[in-house]
C-alpha cells in the first residue's frame, strides 16, 4: 500500500474508533433521559484537565503503551495505530467537557474492546485480524497505563474501571504490578494474532504460487 494509502487508512482507522469510543460512552446518558437504566449511576465528573490528571505525560504514556504492544505485530502501520487507539479510549473526555452527566470510564470495559474490534473488522475488511487484535489491546494497554500511571501520581492508590460496562457499573480496582501483567497480555493477544496472520498468508502465498505453477 501506498503511503497516501497507509495516511488515509490510520486516519479513517483512528476516526472510525473514536466515533465507537464516544457513542458507548454517551449511551448510559440516551438511556437515562428515559429512565429506563443508569440513572442511579450518572455524575458530572468535570473538565478532565482538571479531574482526570491529563497532561502531556498521560498523553505520550498511553501511545508509548499502545505501541508496545503493537510492536510485536511486525508492521510499522499497526505499531503506530494501536498507540493512537490506546490514546483514543479517552474520547469520552469530550463529554466532560461539556459538563453532562456521565459513567466515568464507560469504554474502558472488556465489552467494548469485544465491540470494537469486532466493528473494526467488518469496516475495514473481514480478513484484517490483526486490525482487530490491535484494537482489542488498545483497551487494555490503556488501562495499563492507567494503573501504572495512577500509581506514580498516588503510590500505593487504586485504580478503578468499570470492567464489564455496560452490563453492570460495578467497578474493579487494580495496582501495583497489575499494570504489567495487562500490558503482557495485550502484547500477547497481537502477537498470536499476528503469527496466525504470518502462517495464514504463508499458506496462501504457497497455495497461490502451486495454482500458477500448474
Amino acid at each position: 500500500m501506498k503511503l497516501s494509502g497507509q495516511i488515509i487508512f490510520f486516519i479513517k482507522a483512528c476516526a472510525v474508533f473514536s466515533v465507537i469510543s464516544f457513542i458507548f460512552s454517551v449511551l448510559p446518558w440516551g438511556f437515562s433521559l428515559t429512565g429506563f437504566i443508569f440513572s442511579g449511576d450518572l455524575s458530572i465528573i468535570g473538565n478532565p484537565l482538571e479531574s482526570s490528571s491529563t497532561s502531556i505525560e498521560h498523553v505520550i504514556g498511553h501511545i508509548l503503551f499502545g505501541m508496545f504492544a503493537g510492536a510485536i505485530s511486525l508492521s510499522l502501520r499497526y505499531v503506530f495505530l494501536s498507540g493512537a487507539l490506546s490514546l483514543l479510549v479517552d474520547a469520552d473526555h469530550i463529554l466532560q467537557f461539556l459538563d453532562v452527566e456521565m459513567i466515568s470510564r464507560m469504554a474502558h470495559s472488556i465489552p467494548f474492546a469485544i465491540i470494537v474490534a469486532v466493528i473494526m473488522l467488518y469496516v475495514f475488511g473481514k480478513k484484517d485480524y490483526r486490525l482487530a487484535a490491535i484494537s482489542f489491546s488498545a483497551i487494555i494497554s490503556h488501562i495499563a497505563f492507567d494503573i501504572w500511571f495512577g500509581g506514580q501520581i498516588y503510590p500505593g492508590s487504586f485504580a478503578e474501571f468499570p470492567l464489564f460496562s455496560p452490563f453492570t457499573t460495578e467497578v474493579f480496582q487494580f495496582q501495583g504490578l497489575d499494570w504489567l501483567y495487562l500490558e503482557i497480555l495485550a502484547i500477547v493477544i497481537v502477537g498470536i494474532i499476528a503469527v496466525l496472520n504470518h502462517k495464514i498468508s504463508r499458506k496462501n502465498q504457497i497455495e497461490k504460487t502451486r495454482k500458477n505453477g500448474s
